[in-house]
């Protein structure tokens, strides 16, 4: 049978010295430890080679292998960014070689060794308009030095293209002096129209119509197009405010719808907005950055405890009476158990009548002395602006009591018990940003808890020790965190008192205890960025915008135009300077149209638009029309007072009777207002009989943000209808 036992024993020990860790395993972790790649594979190497199946070993050795890929691609940007490709390729094939699954490594050192950039994004599509026009293409040699008809010289520039030009019931011939020598037919088309208020549809490749640039005119004549956009890394209908925001114009409102469940974005806009819509949706829609925090935690703690002198069992001497009772020739003693004694037989005199009870002495002669080491080295990835947690520790049950009553409405006397499990360890939570100038800032909030004793009912007291902070670090840059220090120290003396104080005897009647315990806790983080926000070349050029807004051909792209050649941007230059020089500096109030005939019983509109560049805080005007010819059926709120937001007081007093209507606004926050201008309402007339009526702003009262008064010009505040 002890054979048996013995060899049972054996085989355990055996068992257990085959499973233990290999030493090439412990040097392994020690070069890693020390970020010596190389050597740490090589051990791990041989650990597996000599024991395949064990996957702590596996586990190990693709660690190293991808830690010393993290390391050779950080040096070979570093060689890259100094200009020497040669040693860059180097470290670029022994990344790849120790983490061959990653094909960005790849890609990465075939953009370094040609010397391009990052790759660049696909241009946004252009947005043709279905009818081309078929133009002359020779320069042309037209010049107008003198006043002349502005019909004309369109007709002029139609004659010498071989183009047809037609012309809006409402254009204005006024005189206009120009030179459109050596310019292309369309050149000198976008030119005049942008200098004279102007913009043109092409009807079919012969012919093109010149309509003058008003809010009304531009919604009859614009022609929309519908183009969906599905959205990769954003959510679409985050997206939608934004674009909305950069698309208003003054004119009107694109149409833009999200799909939740496909992430897309439709817009139903002019080309060129929609053309706008599209860069800017390539210009926000960005994967955000990946980084890669190596995090290195150590705890080192020790314990030490010594007890040394004597130790009693209890703290009182005890002495207790008990009576002797004869019955017969057997003497016995006894002591009743409720402490009562009878009075007969009562020996007071009598030693052996009493008991004492003395405590009992321990010598003790204990000294200990543990280490306790912690050491995680966990890896974590994370997108930019996204929480990593990291937690080296355990959960421990912490009760929680609360009371509920027996039945419904009564007190809550019942208690219910329920355990919470609460984490006590190293918590470690990171929050990275990755800038452009390859630096990582890290938002770090490190928690350190442990148990340290029991409380009242046995329920464990947590021990926390807490650091937040934010640090901003170049990426392979390492922060070490420590300063965590707890030194704790506690003795206790216990024994007969004044005895136990006299020098060198009094261990012999009491005892100390001594425990001290140290703890310290050391963090480092590294961070490493895997991929950054991909900005090219495109990324930073501006957006020209607004180019053709008051003049030009309608559906025109940014970086060309309807006729495949390229704008003529010093035209433009010319034609807008000219155009902006006379607007500059003045607060006007406009109506569109300015003359319109129309039968009887037919609705129609008239804009009231409002420019310049004071910042308008309130505005009131009053509007009178010929209440015999014209009904005015309703006032739609303009987008200029939407500018103040959803709860901006919007101010509409319609009296038929009388053929007045006062409209305004107020700024709701003081001190802002609105700025640029824009449609402040939009009249809704129907003709009532054969007539002519004038509607015309006679009144205006305006105020800027502080309060100021405000001075707007109307002689374009009016406007003629004539009822047939």
């Amino acid at each position: 049978m002890r054979k048996t036992t013995a060899g049972a024993m054996l085989l355990v020990l055996g068992t257990w010295a085959c499973t233990s860790l290999s030493p090439r395993y412990n040097l392994g972790v020690r070069a890693e430890m020390s970020k010596r790649w190389e050597e740490a594979i090589g051990y791990y190497e041989k650990a597996v080679f000599e024991n395949p199946r064990e996957p702590v070993y596996r586990a190990a050795l693709e660690r190293a292998r991808f830690g010393a890929s993290l390391a050779y691609l950080q040096e070979a940007r570093g060689l890259v960014a100094q200009g020497k490709r040669e040693e860059a390729q180097a470290a670029y094939a022994k990344a790849s070689v120790h983490n061959p699954r990653d094909m960005m490594i790849v890609h990465e050192a075939q953009r370094a060794a040609s010397g391009a950039g990052p790759e660049a994004a696909k241009k946004p599509s252009k947005i043709e308009f279905p009818i081309k026009l078929k133009a002359k293409d020779e320069p042309l040699q037209l010049r107008f030095p003198t006043e002349t008809s502005l019909r004309s010289i369109f007709q002029a520039l139609g004659r010498s293209g071989g183009v047809n030009i037609v012309f809006d019931e409402n254009f204005r011939d006024v005189p206009f002096t120009t030179d459109a020598a050596n310019q292309t037919f369309e050149q000198a088309l976008k030119a005049i129209c942008v200098a004279t208020k102007n913009f043109f549809r092409i009807i079919d490749e012969k012919t093109v119509l010149v309509v003058p640039d008003q809010p009304l005119k531009r919604m009859q004549y614009e022609v929309n197009c519908l183009k969906t956009f599905y959205i990769s890394n954003i959510s679409a209908q985050d997206l939608v405010a934004s674009l909305s925001q950069a698309l208003r114009s003054t004119v009107k409102q694109p149409t833009i719808i999200f799909d939740k469940g496909l992430n897309s974005i439709t817009v139903r806009a002019t080309p060129q907005e929609v053309e706008l819509a599209e860069r800017l949706i390539k210009a926000w829609d960005k994967p955000k950055a990946e980084v890669m925090i190596f995090v290195e935690i150590m705890e080192v703690s020790r314990t030490r405890l010594r007890q040394l002198g004597i130790s009693f069992d209890a703290n009182s001497i005890g002495l207790r009476y008990g009576n002797t009772i004869s019955s017969g020739t057997t003497d016995t003693t006894t002591t009743t158990a409720t402490g009562w004694n009878p009075l007969k037989g009562l020996g007071l005199g009598n030693a052996e009548n009493y008991s004492i009870s003395l405590p009992v002495g321990y010598l003790q002669f204990l000294e200990s002395d543990s280490d306790t080491k912690v050491i995680a080295q966990p890896w974590l990835r994370g997108v930019s602006d996204t929480e990593l947690r990291q937690l080296v520790g355990q959960k421990i049950p912490i009760p929680r009591t609360t009371f509920q009553p027996f039945a419904a409405g009564g007190y809550a006397q019942q208690p219910i018990m329920q355990f919470e499990q609460q984490d006590v360890g190293i918590e470690v939570k990171l929050t990275p940003k990755v800038h452009f100038e390859r630096e990582v800032t890290l938002e770090t909030e490190i928690k350190v808890t442990a148990v340290g004793g029991k409380g009242y009912a046995d329920i464990p007291i947590i021990n926390t020790r807490e650091l937040k902070g934010t640090m901003r670090l170049r990426e392979g840059e390492t922060q070490i965190i420590a300063g965590l220090l707890r030194d704790e120290e506690r003795k206790s003396v216990k024994g007969i008192p004044g005895l136990k104080d006299i020098p060198g005897l009094g261990r012999l009647f009491g005892a100390e205890d001594v425990t001290i315990e140290q703890s310290d806790i050391i963090i480092a983080l590294t961070p490493y960025i895997i991929r950054s926000i991909p900005i090219g070349p495109e990324d930073e050029k501006p957006f020209w915008v607004d180019i053709e807004s008051g003049g030009g051909e309608q559906g025109a792209a940014f970086e060309g135009d309807l006729f495949d050649r390229e704008f003529d941007a010093e035209a433009a230059q010319r034609a807008l300077a000219q155009r902006r020089g006379q607007e500059q500096g003045t607060n006007e109030i406009v109506l569109t149209p300015r003359n319109f005939e129309l039968p009887a019983g037919r609705e129609f509109r008239v804009t009231v638009g409002v420019s310049g560049a004071a910042e308008i805080g309130s505005m009131s005007l009053t509007i009178n029309f010929n209440p015999r010819v014209l009904n005015l059926k309703d006032v739609v709120e303009g987008n200029l007072a939407r500018q103040l937001g959803p709860n901006a007081p919007f101010l509409k007093n319609i009296d038929n009777n009388g053929g007045v209507c006062v409209i305004g606004f107020t700024s709701p926050q003081i001190g802002k207002g609105v700025r640029g201008g824009g449609p402040l309402a939009t009249l809704l007339f129907e003709s009532k009989a054969a007539g002519e009526s004038v509607v015309a702003v006679t009144s205006c009262q305006a105020a800027g943000g502080s309060g100021q008064a405000l001075t707007f010009q109307t002689g374009q505040a009016q406007a003629r209808f004539v009822v047939r």
